[in-house]
C-alpha cells in the first residue's frame, strides 16, 4: 500500500502545480515552454503506473462497513464527476461557471466510490485525491486561478453528452481497466 500511497502523492503534487500560477511559470521557463506539456504528460502516466501497480499489490483490508446505499450513490455521484470532466475537456461556458470543472470530477468520483468502498486500498486512493482536488479548488482559488477565457460557443451540450458517453465506456470497461465490474450480470444457461 506504500507504493499506491506514493503514486497518489506524486500525482497530487504534480497537478497542484497548476494551483500555483507562479511555481508553474517557473517550471515552464525550467523545462522549457514546448517541453513542458509533454514532460508533465509523461510524468502524469508515470504517476498513473505508479498508482495502478499500488493498487494491484494491495491486499483488501477491511477499514469500514460501505453502506448499502453507497453503490448506488456511488453510480449517481460518478455520472456527475463525468459530466463535469467532460465540462472540463470542452471549453463552453460551463467551465468557467464552474470554475474547477476537474477538481469537482474528481471530488465527486471520490466521494461516490469512499460510500462504495470501505478497504484501505480504496481509502488510500480515493481519499488522497479527494483531499488533493479540494487542496487544489482552495489553493487555486486563493491563487486567483480561473479556467482559461477562451470560450467555444455550444460546447456546453456536447460537453454533458461526452461525459455521459465516458461514463457509459467506463462503467463497461471498468472491469478490464481496473479489475472490478461494475455490473455482474447473469451468464445464460
Amino acid at each position: 500500500m506504500i507504493l499506491l500511497a506514493a503514486g497518489v502523492v506524486l500525482t497530487a503534487l504534480m497537478h497542484l502545480v497548476a494551483a500555483v500560477p507562479p511555481l508553474k511559470a517557473r517550471i515552464k521557463q525550467r523545462v522549457g515552454e514546448k517541453a513542458y506539456g509533454p514532460a508533465f504528460g509523461i510524468a502524469s502516466l508515470a504517476g498513473i503506473a505508479i498508482i495502478v501497480a499500488g493498487w494491484r499489490a494491495s491486499g483488501f483490508v477491511p477499514v469500514y462497513d460501505a453502506p448499502d446505499w453507497g453503490r448506488h450513490a456511488n453510480y449517481l455521484l460518478t455520472l456527475i464527476g463525468f459530466v463535469c470532466l467532460g465540462i472540463f475537456i470542452f471549453r463552453g461556458s460551463l467551465r468557467q461557471k464552474l470554475r474547477f470543472p476537474m477538481a469537482l470530477a474528481v471530488i465527486f468520483w471520490a466521494v461516490g466510490h469512499l460510500l462504495a468502498n470501505g478497504d484501505m486500498a480504496s481509502l488510500i486512493l480515493f481519499g488522497g485525491f479527494l483531499a488533493y482536488a479540494l487542496a487544489h479548488a482552495a489553493i487555486g482559488t486563493a491563487n486567483g486561478v480561473r479556467p482559461s477565457p477562451e470560450v467555444r460557443g455550444g460546447h456546453d451540450l456536447v460537453s454533458i453528452l461526452i461525459g455521459i458517453a465516458l461514463y457509459g465506456v467506463v462503467v463497461q470497461m471498468h472491469g478490464a481497466l481496473f479489475g472490478v465490474p461494475v455490473f455482474q450480470l447473469p451468464l445464460p444457461q
